[in-house]
């Protein structure tokens, strides 16, 4: 699972402390040692796209269980991302499916950004930059046709 960090570097995730059994807190910090932010992202369990096959014939749970990055189907086996929906820099949606074929339970968990423990080191004027770089060409020509109103 990719997390990133403000400045719109990738984070690695060093930690996570379980807030309920389908949710846990990410430490995260940023892989720019010249921003060293470090930060919280909760990832939480949101829906099922597909319930487990399993559920009716064992009772398996069917709500997947956090474990440091690493998310688990409700019957036990590992489950993996299929797709991410990134709903903004700090919020993304993502879609997961278990292993076990047997299963096949699909669903969907949250990653967003919560609160910083350390700020970054970078600057107002870095940041700025940084998110403008990492726009599309159409997009930051639309920003600067919107700054050049001001």
């Amino acid at each position: 699972m990719r997390v990133y960090c403000k400045c719109g570097e990738r984070a690695i995730i060093s930690r996570s402390t379980a807030v309920a059994e389908d949710c846990a807190n990410l430490l995260c910090s940023c892989t720019d040692p010249e921003c060293g932010h470090t930060f919280v992202s909760p990832l939480s369990y949101k829906h099922s796209l597909v319930h487990s096959k399993l559920t009716l014939e064992i009772g398996a749970a069917t709500v997947p269980l956090v474990n440091g990055s690493r998310v688990s189907c409700g019957c036990g086996e590992r489950a993996v991302i299929t797709k991410t929906n990134r709903l903004s820099n700090d919020c993304a949606d993502l879609y997961y499916i278990c292993k076990n074929p047997a299963c096949g339970h699909k669903f969907v968990m949250s990653l967003f950004y919560s609160h910083s423990l350390s700020p970054s080191s970078k600057t107002t004027d870095d940041l700025a930059v940084a998110l403008v770089k990492a726009l599309s060409p159409d997009r930051r020509k639309v920003l600067q046709q919107q700054m050049a109103l001001f």
